[in-house]
């Protein structure tokens, strides 16, 4: 079965939220909308900031049995050189550290410390120091480049794919970024594409996910998207394949 749930966001109730919102975006780096507060994507640590009835103040989590501290929110790294990164960028920003860097032994050893937020919820960060702690590059894409020729018209094609909001704050002069849901970024550059020739041949570049192929097809086909490979159906996905103005061709998917 493929998968039916992207991601999910834990709710905090905060008593002043436009407060919170300053403090998770100038202190802890956040991403902050009026949907929701995350880092590294809704698959990274997100939350939803609301507004508490008046009176009814902030619900954070009581301590376990045992511990001196609740935790709301747990938040776990690659390694512990991501781990005193963050807390290094923290502390230089001001926050409030509810309980300084400890390593459990008996955990792989882990390493983790806890953030206390001005309503007083409390985000935990940790990790093991694993077997990829030696390598310099993570394992993940961050980001993809598609070349394009005209800025603005592939922003506002893509955008329209997708579903993507698009925002001032992501335009950086010839080059456009895009939030992904699952923590990487689509990244459209213009620069000193003027002159180049569009190449007729090509690989595919990305493959995109559907729920619904047909329609997935039309849209696309509205949008001015070229079909190089019209929709296959095989037993356990079906796709199709299309290229914009500018050669990049994209895979479109469904799972049975």
């Amino acid at each position: 079965m493929a998968k039916q749930i992207g991601s999910s966001l834990t709710v905090f109730m905060v008593t002043d939220s436009e407060r919170s919102k300053q403090f998770y975006r100038e202190v802890l780096g956040f991403d902050v909308t009026d949907w929701w507060a995350q880092r590294d994507g809704l698959q990274g640590i997100a939350l939803k900031l609301l507004q508490s009835p008046a009176g009814r103040g902030a619900t954070p989590n009581l301590p376990e049995q045992g511990s001196d501290t609740g935790v709301d929110v747990y938040a776990y790294v690659e390694d512990w050189t991501a781990l005193d990164q963050l807390y290094a960028e923290f502390t230089s920003k001001g926050a409030k550290i509810a309980r300084e860097p400890v390593v459990y032994a008996d955990g792989g050893p882990w390493k983790e410390f806890i953030v206390e937020d001005p309503d007083g919820y409390h985000l935990a960060f940790g990790g093991i120091d694993g077997g990829r702690a030696h390598c310099s590059i993570d394992p993940h894409i961050n980001s993809v480049f598609l070349w394009v020729r005209n800025l603005d018209k592939a922003v506002d094609r893509y955008s329209k794919l997708m579903g993507l909001d698009v925002r001032e704050q992501d335009r950086y002069g010839h080059l456009h970024l895009f939030h992904l849901d699952n923590n990487t970024h689509l990244m459209l550059d213009s620069h000193g594409m003027d002159n180049v020739p569009v190449i007729e041949k090509g690989s595919v570049l990305i493959k995109l996910n559907t729920k619904d192929i047909a329609k997935a097809h039309q849209h696309a086909i509205e949008l001015g998207f070229e079909v190089v490979h019209g929709i296959e159906r095989l037993a356990q996905v079906s796709y199709f394949n299309i290229r914009d103005e500018d050669g990049n061709i994209l895979m479109v998917s469904q799972d049975h």
